[in-house]
């Protein structure tokens, strides 16, 4: 693979790639390193990315496996400053620590589930990737897809609504709004 070949088939490949390290790693800094590490690992490996049939896939692959050593090797995962916050999108009236236990909560249930919906909730609702860039990582059919995420969905809304069903009115209401 030549140079510019690489420019134009693997480079483009960092900006789908940065939220999916992001979420992992959960560092800006730390991410743009690994991010431009990959690049250069890819490019030591430009004549295996040749021969390789879904580039896409290979790719995916290749940085969240990179990714996960990375976080095996430097340090436990922790929390974005106000990561908590963009993604629970929790009304101002709760505590941090409040908000930080419910977000922990909602991770912990996802990691719970099994390998195929995690994988798939993860990378559609939290990396952002499209149904077609799903069906290259899986080898998963669009349709097949579509209802592993509704499945998968529905499972989080269940689990979060058992953890605040003891509890009356507002409680309810933030599950909700979690979901």
């Amino acid at each position: 693979m030549t140079a510019e070949e690489f420019k134009n088939k693997v480079i483009p490949y960092s900006r789908k790639l940065y939220p999916m390290l992001k979420r992992i790693l959960k560092d800006e800094e730390e991410t743009q390193d690994a991010l431009q590490d990959l690049m250069v690992k890819l490019w030591s490996k430009k004549n295996e990315l040749i021969k390789c049939s879904n580039l896409n896939s290979y790719i995916i692959t290749v940085a969240k496996n990179y990714s996960f050593d990375l976080l095996k090797k430097k340090r436990p995962s922790t929390f974005g400053e106000n990561e908590e916050y963009k993604i629970l999108n929790i009304e101002s009236t709760e505590t941090q620590a409040d908000t930080k236990e419910k977000y922990e909560q909602v991770r912990k249930i996802i990691d719970d589930l099994p390998e195929k919906y995690k994988t798939v909730i993860q990378m559609r609702d939290i990396d952002g990737f499209s149904f077609e860039e799903i069906q290259e990582f899986t080898g998963y059919e669009i349709p097949n897809i579509r209802v592993i995420l509704s499945r998968a969905r529905l499972k989080v809304k269940q689990e979060v609504e058992k953890i605040y069903d003891y509890e009356n009115g507002r409680e309810r209401q933030i599950a909700r709004q979690i979901l």
